[in-house]
Parts: structure tokens; C-alpha cells; sequence
């Protein structure tokens, strides 16, 4: 049975154990913000896990609406182009590229246009590799 002073002991070594963790938690957090790997963090990870269903979906619906001919005619032009890359490919792309570039410590790196561009230069190039 342990004693009191023993029980004290395993607390305070628990409590510092849960410290030591949490550090390391920020820090890890801290050095993938600094590389530009939001999406690889504990926060991205469990966001894209939960937005990729509906990007997939709403992706899906986009689809649908160029081939029903309810969208502009750039979407009917770019349509053949991106007929081959599935959804989930897609909104991968678009989900870890945007949590990448929306929460990198890097200058200029969530604006608005910066996230775009990455995302259509990583679609083309999954593109370019599936031709």
C-alpha cells in the first residue's frame, strides 16, 4: 500500500509530466506554423478531417452544375481540365493548402490571393502528373 509521501510523489511527477507534454504540444505546434505546415498540426488535422466531407460535397455539386450547363462559360472551358481529378483529390488539395498558407507565420502568407494561387498551381500540378 502506498504511503501518503508516495502518493504526493506520483501527483506531483504526473502533473509534470502533463506540463513537459503540453510544452512539447506548443512547441511542435510553433515549429510546423513556422514551415508551413498548419495542416499538420494537431488543430489542421482535426479541422480538414471535419471540413473534407463538405468540400467534397460542395465540389461535387459544382461539378454537377457544369455538366447540367448551370454555370459561365469558363467553368464549361476549364471543365474537361479538371474532369479527371477526383473530389476527395481536390478538396484535399484545397484543405491542406489552406490551412498551410492561412496559418504560416510567414508575411503575406493568408492573404487571400497567395491561398488561391497555391491551391490552382497544386491542382495543376496534379493535373499535369495524372496526364
Amino acid at each position: 500500500m502506498p504511503t501518503p509521501a508516495q502518493i504526493d510523489e506520483q501527483i506531483k511527477l504526473e502533473r509534470d509530466q502533463i506540463a513537459q507534454g503540453l510544452k512539447r504540444l506548443h512547441k511542435n505546434t510553433r515549429q510546423l506554423e513556422e514551415k508551413s505546415y498548419g495542416s499538420a498540426t494537431v488543430y489542421g488535422i482535426t479541422s480538414i478531417d471535419s471540413l473534407l466531407p463538405l468540400v467534397v460535397d460542395k465540389i461535387k455539386d459544382t461539378n454537377n452544375r457544369i455538366k447540367e450547363g448551370k454555370t459561365g462559360k469558363a467553368f464549361k472551358e476549364i471543365q474537361h481540365y479538371l474532369s479527371d481529378l477526383e473530389e476527395l483529390a481536390a478538396a484535399a488539395i484545397a484543405c491542406k493548402l489552406t490551412f498551410d498558407k492561412v496559418f504560416s507565420i510567414k508575411e503575406g502568407s493568408n492573404q487571400l490571393i497567395t491561398v488561391s494561387e497555391s491551391i490552382g498551381h497544386a491542382i495543376e500540378s496534379e493535373g499535369q502528373m495524372r496526364y
